[in-house]
């Protein structure tokens, strides 16, 4: 993977001196602070994954926790820098994410054939003027625009660098990387011709038919077929033909639209954009912009898949509330001070009316330093009685996979339990899972 620039080099003395005192310590405040230092390699490589189905969020989190296993397994007497040792580690975090969420990593059909396009018009041009074309002329060759074909180029040649340090596989997800869409536009507009942008969306609206409808699609709009020969060529009813092209059309008419959508603005209550999720996991909560219950609970099932993979821990801790937070300007406010006191790896989520959830990722008893830390110092970060809540009062509970569960299920309720356990009791605020023994502090 080439080098990374614009960002400032963290390899110094005073960090090459944190890490040799996290090996001697071990000391997790001394790990976090080296993740923070380094936070900039795991957003650039997310960046180069996105468009692959996943939200960005998402794939920083993944980074993260590659970043976090560089910082465990880096050794500093070998000489090799750690910003090129944990790039490593995070991209490869990344694409077992990707290959887990069954996504292919490979280069579109429409960027091999720009690609193509741009080889071609560069070697007429070059045989016409004698040299070597600019991108500028080959832009106005293809009618794009210049940052278009540079953006192809560019995408070409990280394509290769990529190949070779690719392992040896027989499939294509280490296949070369992707490209910013919003770059590859025509540079004018011509009477009776799709603009590039709208041809790119076409064929990727099109990639996404089921077979039968690609095959009507085709038969009807490139060879001119009727539904009576669409049928007779598919050896189909007439009947199933119509239905299959009034189908396709739906749904390419759909992408259009929802291409043509402007976002809708968020939630004033959101102080950090929301994370994306899968429609099939809910929408995100709309007092609080966090994640809802079944996409934590989906979030919790991949970390559990991912520390059968990598021999690790994780928490799970569930912040249990006194009172409901029935008023949206008081679950807000909650939300917005939890945001500021977790880790950028951690999943934050509302868990119904009285509880968040939090997993945690490499983090084990530490769990319990944190839920003491947030039930002591959240009730005093806002004047909760503006809002009519009186004195805010939390308690805590915790899960360590996989001594106290090895199922989301298992967790995530034993956490809640504990929560609830700790929220009754008269001297603990956080409680532990594990077989109803209290880890407790006052």
């Amino acid at each position: 993977m080439p080098e990374m620039t614009g960002v400032p080099d963290p390899e110094t003395d005073a960090v090459l001196v944190l890490f040799r005192r996290y090996v001697d310590t071990k000391d997790l405040r001394l790990r976090d602070e080296i993740v923070a230092q380094h936070m900039y390699l795991v957003q650039a490589v997310a960046k180069k994954f996105v468009g692959m189905g996943e939200p960005y969020e998402d794939l920083v989190q993944e980074g993260t926790m590659g970043l976090l296993n560089a910082v465990d397994m880096y050794d500093v007497n070998r000489g090799i820098k750690f910003s090129t040792y944990a790039t490593h580690l995070v991209t490869g975090h990344i694409r077992h994410y990707l290959r887990d969420r069954g996504r292919i990593i490979r280069q579109p059909a429409w960027v091999q054939e720009l690609s193509g396009k741009i080889t071609k018009a560069g070697d007429a041009l070059r045989h016409e003027l004698k040299r070597d074309p600019t991108v500028e002329e080959i832009a106005a060759r293809l009618n794009m625009a210049p940052e278009g074909v540079q953006e192809i180029l560019t995408a070409r040649d990280r394509a290769k660098v990529a190949s070779l340090d690719a392992p040896s596989t027989t499939d294509d997800e280490y296949a070369g990387p992707l490209v910013d869409v919003d770059k590859i536009r025509s540079a004018r507009y011509a009477t009776l011709q799709l603009p590039i942008e709208d041809k790119i969306l076409l064929q990727e609206a099109t990639e996404k038919l089921k077979e039968l409808e690609r095959k009507v699609v085709r038969y009807f709009f490139y060879h001119d077929l009727n539904q009576t020969e669409i049928a007779r060529r598919m050896g189909i009813s007439v009947n199933y033909a119509s239905y299959l092209l009034r189908g396709a059309l739906n749904k390419l008419r759909a992408a259009f639209e929802s291409q043509s959508r402007m976002p809708e603005p968020l939630p004033e209550a959101e102080a950090t954009p929301r994370p994306a999720q899968d429609a099939a996991l809910g929408a995100a909560d709309p007092a609080t912009g966090l994640a809802c219950a079944p996409y934590f609970e989906e979030r919790v099932r991949q970390e559990i898949e991912r520390a059968k993979r990598y021999p690790q821990t994780f928490a799970v801790l569930m912040l249990q509330t006194a009172e409901s937070l029935g008023q949206p300007d008081l679950a807000a406010q909650l939300a917005n001070v939890l945001r500021r006191s977790v880790r950028q790896v951690d999943v934050l989520a509302r868990h119904g009316r009285t509880c968040f959830g939090l997993m945690l990722p490499h983090t084990g008893r530490e769990a319990l330093v944190l839920g003491e830390r947030l039930v002591t110092s959240v009730p005093k970060a806002a004047s909760w009685e503006t809002l009519g809540a009186g004195q805010m009062r939390l308690a805590a509970g915790f899960a360590v996979y996989p001594a106290d569960g090895r199922t989301a299920e298992q967790l995530i309720e034993g956490a809640r339990g504990a929560a609830k356990r700790a929220m009754q009791s008269s001297d603990t605020v956080v409680e532990r899972a594990e077989r109803g023994r209290k880890s407790a502090a006052k």
